[in-house]
């Protein structure tokens, strides 16, 4: 597999997308609308216990309190590191209190950020972890010989009272530089506890490093084929620091110099532009619909013009292992969370459902977030959540319709002319009555519903004036009382 990171700035805008074999596959964006805390270590202080959520709320002077949940559970903020369970020393807290935390999820909406005890402080090997003594290596380094070694030097290096997390890009690197890099992590996390000493809650004290130092330092990894930049700026910046930590690399960091924008070189936005369709098209001929609701993400699978040959057992297998590795990438580039539930199309061999299960959990190993996938039923539906720690891209790239409202459908032109008909039976006689809306809404009526309408202006003596306006929205009608101003919106 051939892994490239491309990074575009525009002025103070950063857009990184990650390509697979030529196929868009994740895509960030950053700028200075879109405050990220995830990874900010803060001193909060305590305003409220909540006990039925278990949970307090934390000012950590921000626009909105924080959610703290009180459990015994770590909340990774590491994407693709090794997820562990471990009895957690829980302090008691109190209203008033000041404590350390860190932001592991983005707030959303009136929902303000979450948080945790349990701070992580990540470098470019090792991750060094508070409130554990616990020794964890990452869940891609799948060679147990390698896992055993390094879990053997990290026993060597680890600090009392801390835990230690080893990363996947730590593969094949000696003790060296492994110790240097918990030395570097102890002194961050020193530094911080003084800084802490001597601050009134609430405060920052830790701050993730910059968007692009911080992308390279967690993907660059032996998977990676070469980053990209087409900003001289960006670029210095990088290579030196992939000189001073992980010198193997350099070579694979390269200026785009091009007159052609970095992205059009490689379609990042026509990828876009037909990735975040409701409907998305399989190479045999069927397609994946996919709906956005606020419980869950529900995608339907449809063989379509399927067009290959064969019984429909082999139909449906091949549409839904093209679903499989599609829906994958769909969650993995909107960045969707929470609960995604996929309507496979019914089989009736057990080989071909594990087939498909398998295809998918293979597709969602490749994915940073971590997910849970609860088996296929015997409807064919597969559920699986996943976790997310900042806004979706969906959320980031896109606007609220104010017209269709978020429904994605507007009123049917026959729908709207009913509702006028209507509207005109119950006026009192003699009104004389304006009808604006935009030009196919007018077309129609004076066509199709003329002579309904026609007939409704003569049985109760009404005027009606039509008069086109590209200025309205489509499905908007407002019918206005020209005597008195009155408006009534009858479109919607």
């Amino acid at each position: 597999m051939k892994k490239k990171i491309l990074i575009s700035i525009l002025l103070d805008e950063y857009r990184i997308a990650v390509m697979e074999d030529g196929v868009l596959v994740e895509f960030y964006i950053e700028r200075p609308d879109l405050v990220k805390r995830v990874g900010n270590i803060y001193r909060g202080k305590i305003l409220s216990i909540n006990p039925e959520l278990n949970a307090a709320f934390v000012d950590i002077g921000v626009e909105r309190s924080a959610f703290l949940p009180l459990s015994r559970e770590r909340e990774d903020i590491l994407e693709g590191e090794e997820i562990f369970e471990e009895q957690l020393e829980v302090r008691k807290l109190s209203k008033d209190d000041e404590i350390l935390v860190q932001v592991t999820k983005e707030g959303v909406g009136t929902k303000g950020a979450r948080l945790t005890q349990y701070c992580s402080l990540p470098g470019r090997y090792l991750v060094l972890m508070t409130g554990t003594k616990h020794i964890g290596v990452s869940r891609k380094i799948v060679n147990l010989r390698e896992k055993y070694r390094l879990k053997k030097i990290v026993k060597e290096i680890q600090p009392p009272n801390f835990g230690v997390i080893v990363r996947t890009v730590a593969q094949g690197v000696e003790m060296g530089e492994l110790k240097r890099d918990i030395e570097i992590l102890l002194k961050m996390w020193r530094r911080l506890e003084r800084i802490a000493g001597n601050k009134t809650a609430p405060v920052l004290l830790y701050k993730e490093t910059d968007f692009i130092t911080a992308f390279v330092r967690d993907n660059l990894a032996p998977d990676t084929d070469s980053i990209i930049m087409d900003s001289k700026k960006a670029y210095k910046q990088v290579l030196n620091y992939v000189k001073k930590f992980a010198p193997n690399y350099h070579s694979r960091i390269k200026l785009h110099d091009s007159p052609i924008p970095l992205f059009d070189v490689y379609k990042v936005n026509d990828w876009l532009k037909k990735s975040f369709r409701r409907k998305i098209k399989l190479p045999s001929g069927g397609y994946i619909v996919i709906e956005e609701t606020e419980a869950l993400v529900a995608v339907d699978v449809n063989s379509g013009s399927f067009k290959g040959r064969g019984d429909a057992e082999v139909m449906s297998l091949t549409t839904n292992l093209e679903a499989a590795k599609e829906v994958a990438r769909q969650v993995r580039l909107r960045d969707k969370g929470g609960v995604i539930v996929i309507d496979f199309i019914d089989m009736q061999e057990a080989s071909n459902k594990r087939k498909v299960m398998n295809t998918l959990k293979k597709e969602l190993k490749k994915d940073k977030s971590k997910t849970r996938i609860y088996g296929m039923s015997k409807l064919g539906l597969v559920q699986f959540t996943r976790k997310r720690s900042r806004l979706s891209l969906t959320q980031i790239l896109f606007d609220y319709c104010p017209v269709c409202e978020g429904t994605g459908h507007i009123p049917s032109i026959q729908d709207i002319a009913s509702r006028l008909e209507q509207h005109l039976l119950s006026l009192p006689r003699g009104k004389h009555m304006r009808v604006r809306a935009k030009d196919y809404i007018i077309s129609y009526l004076k066509t199709a519903e003329w002579i309904k309408l026609r007939k409704i202006m003569r049985m109760n003596r009404i005027q009606v004036d039509f008069e086109p306006d590209p200025n309205l929205n489509y499905g908007e009608l407002i019918l206005t009382d020209v005597d008195t101003g009155k408006q009534y919106n009858v479109g919607r």
